[in-house]
């Protein structure tokens, strides 16, 4: 029954794309206003014509622009050992995606968008369309904007195009400052966010951004063994970003920081919660309730890219703090991690059809960066280095393929529970083909 459900809003989904079309109104014509005509007077009381005063033009009515865009994408994966996005050891066309969007210029300076997304990738089964970001954004002046709805995170260099597939070359981004798992979760925000540009002279310019609100998170973007998720309280989202372009063509540098409070109420399963009472670790009447809460998780990331020609270098450094605590210290303790995120990328257009890239990418315990602690079974959990390789080739404007080959050394990065018994070295292929519109 599950499958016939994700394959029917599949397939409404790819309907409706197919009727979507571009849709533009049409202005109507400028209208003139017609003079009155002057009262009959006597002859000797005509007024001369160039002391009648000529109509005001009518300004035509302004109709806004909707613009519609959308992607379908669909493709596959396997790796020799590990499973990592879903059950990637046997291989899966589990990579599907869908989106369409609809935007418009409401008023002079205002737009508003909004656009319906929907994945059906490996453990992550999203099949009915969802929100993915709607906005009102008010573009006061250059160096002063406000949006307002659900909002795409302003967090790294690429962050905000996470969702487009035809922006980039990998498949996957470097999975160290951007990982699969977490899209969902920072792919947009709901509050305020204010931008704007400003212009420093012969020193370049600067971009920013800052925002308010709580974070999104679907219940398909969390795994949990032993207890049932009742629901996920965001406190609050906050962060700033910044970049800064020097009068250095095609180099930009900043940095982003987020800032979030999150609780999730949790009631663990019956035997877990046996298993509790017969320890002694809770009291006979314990009903399996529990809330875990993340307060604060901070994240910092520096950012670096370079564009010249064909050719795009970039690099980011990221760090991530998590202080995590329960209502049932006696069974999760507080606890804190440090984790050290980075990557360096290269990509390149080789022809107007075909473009390549690679990148190394690293996530690694910052506190324990060698997994000597005995947290860790294995040492290789306490790390993750992906070296990947992507080819790119454009059909047309519209359609594209990728195919792409992973080589990881460690599993830092991998869902403990998909991977009880990991293996340190391991490999990751994908393919993939997106029609845009």
């Amino acid at each position: 029954m599950k499958f016939c459900l994700l394959q029917r809003g599949r397939l409404a989904l790819l309907l409706l794309v197919a009727l979507a079309a571009p849709v533009r109104a049409q202005a109507p014509g400028d209208q003139s206003a017609t003079a009155p005509e002057p009262a009959a007077t006597e002859p000797a009381e005509l007024v001369a014509a160039e002391d009648v005063p000529a109509p005001a033009p009518v300004e035509p009515v302004r109709t806004p622009r909707v613009q519609i865009h959308g992607f379908v994408s669909e493709g596959g994966f396997i790796s020799t050992d590990n499973d990592y996005i879903g059950e990637s050891s046997r291989g899966s066309l589990e990579l599907f995606e869908v989106g369409l969007n609809v935007s418009t210029e409401v008023a002079d300076k205002l737009r508003a968008g909004v656009q319906l997304f929907a994945r059906d990738e490996g453990v992550f089964h999203d099949a009915s369309p969802r929100i993915d970001w709607a906005y009102l954004d008010y573009a006061w002046r250059p160096w002063l904007g406000l949006r307002a709805g659900v909002i795409r995170m302003p967090y790294g260099l690429y962050n905000e195009y996470a969702d487009i597939d035809a922006a980039r070359v990998p498949i996957l981004l470097p999975q160290s400052v951007y990982p699969f798992r977490n899209r969902d979760v920072l792919i947009s925000h709901r509050g305020f966010s204010l931008y704007g540009t400003r212009e420093l002279g012969d020193a370049g310019e600067i971009d920013y951004q800052a925002l308010l609100g709580t974070l999104i998170i679907p219940r398909s973007a969390l795994t949990i063994d032993g207890a049932e998720l009742d629901r996920v309280d965001t406190k609050y989202v906050t962060g700033a970003q910044l970049f800064w372009r020097p009068p250095f063509e095609g180099l930009r540098i900043g940095a982003t920081f987020i800032r979030a409070s999150i609780d999730f109420h949790l009631t663990l399963d019956p035997a877990t919660t046996s298993q509790l009472v017969m320890l002694g670790l809770v009291p006979p009447d314990y009903d399996g309730t529990i809330v875990v809460s993340q307060r604060p998780d901070t994240l910092a990331v520096g950012s670096a890219e370079y564009i010249r020609g064909d050719l795009t270098l970039a690099a980011e450094y990221a760090r991530s703090w998590t202080r995590q605590r329960s209502s049932l210290p006696s069974l999760l303790p507080t606890t804190t991690t440090d984790s050290e995120r980075l990557y360096s990328m290269a990509t390149y257009q080789v022809t107007p059809k075909l473009a390549a890239g690679a990148y190394y990418a690293v996530t690694r315990d910052a506190d324990d960066r060698g997994g000597h602690s005995a947290k860790y079974m294995e040492p290789f959990q306490a790390w993750q280095r992906d070296l990947a390789a992507t080819l790119r080739f454009d059909v047309n404007d519209h359609w594209l393929w990728k195919v792409e080959a992973h080589f990881i050394d460690g599993t830092a990065d991998l869902d403990p529970i998909l991977n009880p018994n990991p293996v340190r070295y391991w490999g990751l292929f994908l393919a993939r083909t997106t029609v845009t519109f």
